[in-house]
C-alpha cells in the first residue's frame, strides 16, 4: 500500500489532470479542421498522466506487486517528462500575450483569433505546470523510497521500518536505546 502523502498527491493531481483534459478537449473541439500537434500532444500527456498516476495508483494500493519503488519512480519520471514538455510546447506556441490584443489573436495558430481559445490555452498551460510540480514532488518521494527500500521491495518505507523495529523489540539484536 502506498503512503498517505502519495495518495493525497495522486488525488490532487487527478483533479488537475481532469481539468486539463476538459480544457484540451475544448481546444480540440473548436479547431475547425485545423489540427494542431501541440494541442494533441497535451491530450496525450494528460491521458497518460491520468492513467499511469491515478488509476495505476489505485491498483498499487490493492496489489503489492505493482508498488515497486523502481516502477513507481519510472512512471513518475515519465509523467513529469510528458507533462512538462506538453506544458512548455503549448506555452511556447501561445506566447502568453493578452487575450484582448486582437492582432495577437489573429496571428497565433493555436488560438486562431478567439479570445475564448486564448483563455482556455493559458489555463491549460497553468494546470499542466501545476501537475508537473506534483509529479516532481512524487518523483522525489519515489526516489527516497527507492533508496531506502530497494528497487523491488513492496510497501511503503513507513511500513517496512515498523516491521524492522518490531522485529528488534521481539527478540532480535537490541539497539542503543535498549542497552
Amino acid at each position: 500500500m502506498l503512503g498517505v502523502a502519495d495518495n493525497i498527491l495522486r488525488l490532487i493531481n487527478a483533479v488537475f489532470l481532469i481539468i486539463a483534459i476538459a480544457l484540451t478537449s475544448a481546444l480540440i473541439n473548436t479547431q475547425n479542421g485545423h489540427h494542431n500537434s501541440r494541442v494533441n500532444y497535451c491530450m496525450f500527456a494528460c491521458a497518460f498522466g491520468l492513467f499511469f498516476d491515478s488509476i495505476y495508483g489505485i491498483c498499487a494500493n490493492f496489489f503489492q506487486v505493482l508498488a515497486w519503488p523502481l516502477l513507481l519512480f519510472t512512471l513518475d519520471f515519465l509523467n513529469f517528462a510528458f507533462t512538462f514538455s506538453a506544458a512548455t510546447a503549448l506555452a511556447v506556441g501561445i506566447r502568453a500575450h493578452s487575450c484582448g490584443n486582437q492582432s495577437y489573436l489573429d496571428s497565433n495558430k493555436i488560438v486562431r483569433g478567439s479570445g475564448q481559445r486564448c483563455r482556455e490555452a493559458q489555463a491549460l498551460v497553468a494546470f499542466l505546470y501545476f501537475s508537473t510540480a506534483i509529479f516532481i514532488a512524487k518523483m522525489i518521494m519515489s526516489c527516497i523510497n527507492l533508496f531506502q527500500n530497494g528497487a523491488f521491495s513492496s510497501g511503503s518505507s513507513r511500513f517496512i521500518s515498523r516491521r524492522k523495529k518490531h522485529a528488534t523489540d521481539v527478540g532480535g539484536v537490541p539497539n542503543i536505546s535498549q542497552v
